[in-house]
C-alpha cells in the first residue's frame, strides 16, 4: 500500500511541476514589487524625517533608511514560502482525492487485501479481527486466502475474522489481535499521517528543487 500512495504521489507531483513553477515565479515578482515599493516608501519617509532628526546622529538616520526595506524583504520571503506550502498542501489534498477514487474503484479490494495483508504480517499471524468501513464491511474479501498467505509469511496459523466495529476512515483497514491488545492500523488516512513528514519534504524537493 505505501508502494501505492508513492505511486499517486509521483503522478500528481508531475502534473503539479510545471505549475508550481509558474506559481511561485509569479509569487516572487509580487515580492520584489512590494519590496521595491516599500524601498520607495522608506526613502520617502527617511526624507520626511530627516530634517526633524537633522541634529540627531548619522546612524540613526542610516537606521530608519533600512529598517522598511529590512520588514520589506522579511514579508517577501514569507510570501513566497506561504504560496510553496499551499502547492504542497494542494499536492497531499488530490492524494487524498485519488485514494478516495481509489476506494470506489474496482481496482481497490486487491488493494484493501494487500493492506490487510501487510497488517497481519506485522502482527506475526494468530487470531486476528479486521475492522472496515460501512462500504468495504460488505464486499467480497478473500479472508481465508489471506489468512494462509500471512500463516506462510509468519508461520504462524492464522484465522481472520470481520470484526462487528465500524470505522470512521475512507479507505483501508484496521488489522489487530482478537484480545485487541496489538493494533495496525491500515487505513489510508493512518498511512497518509505516518508518511505526512517524508511526502512534504520530497513533494518540496521535487517541486521546487
Amino acid at each position: 500500500m505505501e508502494s501505492e500512495v508513492k505511486r499517486i504521489v509521483d503522478r500528481i507531483v508531475h502534473d503539479a511541476k510545471r505549475e508550481a513553477k509558474s506559481i511561485v515565479e509569479e509569487a516572487k515578482k509580487s515580492a520584489e514589487i512590494m519590496l521595491t515599493k516599500r524601498k520607495a516608501l522608506a526613502r520617502q519617509k527617511a526624507g520626511e524625517k530627516a530634517s526633524a532628526i537633522l541634529k540627531k546622529t548619522e546612524s540613526e538616520v542610516k537606521a530608519l533608511r533600512e529598517m522598511v526595506p529590512t520588514d520589506a524583504k522579511r514579508e517577501a520571503g514569507w510570501m513566497v514560502l506561504s504560496e510553496k506550502e499551499r502547492l504542497v498542501t494542494s499536492v497531499l489534498d488530490q492524494v487524498k482525492t485519488r485514494l478516495e477514487a481509489l476506494s470506489q474503484s474496482e481496482k481497490y479490494i486487491p488493494v484493501i487485501e494487500k493492506m490487510i495483508l501487510d497488517g497481519g504480517i506485522v502482527l506475526g499471524g494468530g487470531k486476528l479481527e479486521i475492522s472496515l468501513n460501512k462500504r468495504d464491511s460488505v464486499l467480497p474479501l478473500k479472508f481465508s486466502t489471506l489468512a494462509k498467505a500471512i500463516a506462510e509469511k509468519s508461520g504462524k496459523k492464522t484465522q481472520i475474522k470481520l470484526s462487528g466495529e465500524i470505522i470512521e476512515a475512507f479507505g483501508g483497514a484496521v488489522v489487530k489481535t482478537v484480545d485487541g491488545r496489538i493494533v495496525v492500523d491500515n487505513t489510508f488516512e493512518a498511512i497518509l499521517k505516518r508518511r505526512e513528514r517524508d511526502l512534504r519534504f520530497k513533494i518540496t524537493r521535487i517541486l521546487f528543487g
